[in-house]
């Protein structure tokens, strides 16, 4: 079949064919090798080679391929891979040394430097030698390569260290545990269990020049002397001394130190060179670095308990890494998972949704460096630690400049209601000024029940590790409740009452109680902002760090007739603010405090209005708020303004005989009544007298 591209390939103009064959007789013939004294045997590879190009026959190299190896095993044929660690042709034991290279090629290194491959070259000889060179073209050999120093690897079979997964049903306790533990998202669970469900037995050992040794010995038959004391006692000396001494030390000095009293056994004449898998040393660090630690430790537990993990969190390609191997590993020492939760999060991308890669940086793809040093040195470490809480973490993260500012403005909103709040404790002392919340006014018990709701939202999110849902009902909760509404109503109260009066002191005591439980809420994400906020924190005993405190179980819930109150007060407020708006934009009125708001309602309707009038103008933050049952009211030197639902009416504030309080800007009657302030309205009276 392949003849004739064969012989065009080889420039054989004139050829002729001298015998064919049936594929069952080719596999009796046999071969002379052309340079080793030796003969082979032709195999079947149809499973593997094609018959598309070359020639249909390959050599196969039982200890250099997954294929070869596969065929050698098939057949009988011995394990041969004539290459050393330093990755040049050697002589082995497989074969005797008779039948193996010529001594003149042992040494030549395969892999190729500066383009050229000392062990091609020297075959490449050796087949010209012997007239056995049909053919030579140069091809580019497509080598594997090393994922981290990205170096060309040779693949080659060598004796190895296992762990078998199937070993007394090891593999079916593993596929148990994974029951036992929560995973955060939960298909987290379905790849662990279908990495562990598919894993073949573990190779533990590794041919590197650095890393932790494998303990063991060899003696001069080859057999390997691995002892439980023998590895107890190369393990104390390797927590002294470092793990160093296996490579420094002779197989003798070894095995004088780590050798148990009493020694039965063989007497080794060389040591093991092959460390550990990675994998081993982080999935082992439950035991090195928690139950190590009594300061990770619970007091009073016993056993894995006394140090098992709440949680691990890492990246989605750990359930074939770190979860797996210390969930193994663990079992292994102590019969259970290392952790109670596992969770799992997306990667880091640039704008196009692409890995964040070094080839970019710096080249017009984003800015240079990509790291969170940068990131932190440009906006500061809470923007920053805000901007991941934001993400949901279930999903790849896009990484830019745009995202991280537009998380900064939320940040500034956050810090802004802290400073806010802080600034108008100056005058608090919670020891002697604190009122209790069934003593406080609507407004502080309304604000102090809204924010009871946001605290349960924001702990339940917590325990579930959203924190993309801890920051969107925070930033809510500060743009709506605290900064539209409640930040900007009681600014009156605290400029313009007097220092000590019930109403401002009400107020102070639901701010001290807001900013302290609120900062503690946000020091898991904002760390530093937090612990700022608790310094200048007004406190009944000095208490060291933010982050050694917790939330006290104190709901503040409002009764069911206030909860309908406050329903009842916010339907009219926002037909009343549009009002007020239009009121403003027609130049009726300038600021909401020129106001009167009339409201009409049904006579039926018109007790309960009246009731909740002054909380309505409050709210409103106009002068007052008349309710009528009547069509219209008629007050002198405004026009009626009808609002949205035609019940909310909107005038300049033009009550008979009103003037405008030069201190707090409200329209009131008595301004101009008073001899010693005549300006002023009479609760800035009192509270200028007080001062």
């Amino acid at each position: 079949l392949l003849v004739d591209k064969a012989a065009e390939i080889c420039g054989w103009d004139d050829f002729e064919i001298l015998r064919s064959l049936h594929g069952e007789d080719v596999a009796n013939l046999t071969y002379k090798h052309p340079f080793c004294d030796r003969q082979g045997q032709l195999y079947q590879g149809d499973h593997f080679v094609e018959n598309t190009t070359g020639t249909g026959f390959v050599h196969i190299a039982p200890g250099h391929g997954l294929e070869d190896y596969g065929v050698g095993l098939a057949n009988g044929l011995p394990i041969y891979s004539p290459v050393d660690d330093s990755g040049a042709l050697a002589h082995t034991d497989d074969l005797p040394v008779g039948q193996q290279m010529p001594a003149s090629m042992v040494g030549a290194q395969i892999l190729p430097k500066k383009g050229r491959s000392e062990a091609n070259e020297v075959v490449i000889e050796a087949l010209k030698a012997a007239n056995a060179l049909a053919h030579q073209e140069n091809y580019d050999h497509s080598y594997p390569h090393c994922w981290r120093s990205k170096t060309p690897v040779i693949f080659r079979a060598m004796d190895q260290w296992f762990i078998g997964i199937d070993h007394e049903g090891f593999r079916e306790k593993a596929l148990q545990a994974i029951d036992d533990v929560t995973w955060a998202p939960d298909w987290g669970k379905n790849r662990i269990v279908g990495a562990v469900s598919a894993r073949p037995d573990w190779c533990i050992s590794r041919q590197r020049s650095w890393g932790v040794p494998i303990p063991v010995f060899y003696c001069e038959e080859g057999e390997a002397v691995l002892d439980p004391v023998v590895i107890r006692n190369t393990a104390d000396w390797i927590e002294e001394a470092g793990s160093n001494v296996w490579f420094d030390q002779s197989t003798e000095a070894l095995w004088a130190r780590v050798c148990p009293e009493g020694w039965a056994g063989p007497t080794p004449t060389r040591k093991g060179e092959d460390t550990l898998d990675v994998w081993i040393d982080s999935g082992s660090s439950s035991r090195s670095v928690l139950a190590a630690r009594d300061i990770l430790c619970r007091d009073g537990a016993e056993g894995i308990e006394r140090w098992q993990a709440d949680m691990y969190l890492e990246g989605s390609d750990q359930h074939r890494g770190w979860f797996q191997s210390s969930l193994l590993l663990s079992l292994a020492a102590n019969e259970a998972p290392p952790y109670k939760t596992v969770l799992t999060h997306g990667f880091m991308v640039d704008a196009d949704r692409e890995k964040i890669s070094k080839s970019k940086q710096g080249e017009g793809g984003y800015q240079k460096p990509q790291t969170a040093d940068a990131y932190v040195g440009d906006y500061g470490a809470d923007v920053v630690r805000l901007w991941v809480a934001s993400q949901d973490f279930r999903n790849d993260i896009v990484v830019s400049a745009d995202r991280i500012k537009t998380v900064g403005e939320a940040y500034r909103g956050i810090r802004n209601a802290l400073r806010y709040q802080l600034s108008n404790l100056y005058d608090f002392d919670p020891k002697t000024d604190a009122v209790p919340f069934e003593e406080m006014g609507p407004l502080d018990r309304w604000i102090l029940a809204r924010y009871s709701e946001l605290e349960s939202e924001v702990l339940t999110a917590y325990e579930a590790a959203e924190f993309h849902l801890v920051y969107q009902s925070v930033t809510r909760f500060v743009s709506v409740e605290l900064s539209a509404v409640y930040h900007d109503l009681v600014k009156d109260r605290l400029y313009c009452d007097a220092p000590g009066s019930e109403r401002r002191r009400s107020t102070q005591s639901a701010i001290h109680l807001l900013v302290g439980r609120f900062a503690r809420l946000l020091s898991p994400i904002l760390v530093f902002t937090t612990d700022e906020a608790w310094e200048f924190l007004p406190k009944a005993a000095e208490d060291a760090c933010i982050h050694l405190e917790t939330l006290e179980d104190q709901a503040f819930s409002l009764e069911e007739a206030e909860e309908a109150d406050w329903k009842t007060l916010f339907a009219w407020r926002e037909p009343a603010l549009s009002s007020l708006e239009g009121a403003r934009r027609d130049k009726i009125i300038g600021k909401a405090l020129e106001a009167v708001v009339i409201m009409r309602v049904e006579t039926a309707e018109l007790p309960e209005a009246q009731r909740l009038a002054g909380q309505l103008a409050e709210i409103l933050n106009v002068s007052s708020v008349l309710v009528t049952d009547e069509p219209e009211v008629a007050l002198s030197g405004g026009a009626v303004v009808f609002g949205i639902d035609e019940r909310v009416q909107t005038v300049h504030a033009s009550v008979a005989g009103a003037r405008k309080c030069e201190r707090c800007w409200r329209w009131e009657l008595d301004v101009g009544t008073l001899e010693d302030h005549p300006d002023l309205c009479g609760r800035c009276a009192q509270a200028v007298a007080s001062l």
